[in-house]
């Protein structure tokens, strides 16, 4: 966890913290799921007629839930994904907020999925969408330890690799989920890996 950041008692040194591009890339993979398919698009009533068996059910319903969140997605893509621009401008300001945001848009992932999963029947099912709920959670207090760095003007590099590990922590469990339910998401496109972010 990235409170291990902060157990020296020295000042964290002023110079490159790199946030990997692999992982700030990855919310646009999640993103790619989200928007290019989501088959449950029909009211909850039409999916259930539609389904038999408690696994497709537990499907659609997570699905729904997160086609709800397209949106927190495509924000949380746009807000992680401009903080290194930010940073290449020495913005600590924009830099600042755009984590901020990103906090609050990861805490909606777990809020919007957990109530889901406490209504499906099916433990495959509900560990899968379990996951992301937990991995939203696990970015949220990321990016939390980050902002709070961020505020002591003391970039971290062990506090940017936690937020790394935590978006490559979201995007495997996005992908799990997806294969979990393969009748409700579509393929998705592959990723476009950027440079990392460097805060100075």
């Amino acid at each position: 966890m990235p409170h291990n950041a902060r157990r020296s008692g020295r000042p964290a040194r002023r110079g490159i913290t790199a946030l990997g591009g692999p992982a700030v890339a990855a919310l646009l993979v999640l993103v790619a799921v989200l928007l290019s398919g989501c088959s449950s698009s029909g009211s909850t009533d039409t999916v259930r007629n539609r389904v038999a068996d408690a696994d497709k059910t537990d499907c659609a319903l997570g699905g729904q839930a997160v086609a709800g969140l397209r949106d927190t997605f495509r924000q949380l893509s746009e807000q992680l994904d401009g903080l290194s621009p930010a940073a290449a401008r020495g913005d600590f300001g924009e830099v600042k907020t755009r984590v901020t945001q990103g906090m609050w848009l990861s805490h909606q992932v777990s809020n919007t999925i957990d109530p889901v999963v406490d209504r499906m029947g099916s433990p495959l099912i509900g560990s899968a969408y379990g996951d992301v709920a937990t991995a939203g959670g696990r970015l949220h207090d990321s990016l939390s330890d980050f902002a709070a760095v961020l505020a002591n003007g003391h970039p971290a590099q062990p506090v940017a690799d936690s937020v790394t590990a935590a978006l490559t922590d979201l995007n495997s469990s996005m992908d799990r989920m997806r294969r979990a339910c393969p009748s409700v998401f579509a393929e998705p496109k592959g990723p476009q890996y950027g440079p990392p972010l460097s805060v100075r």
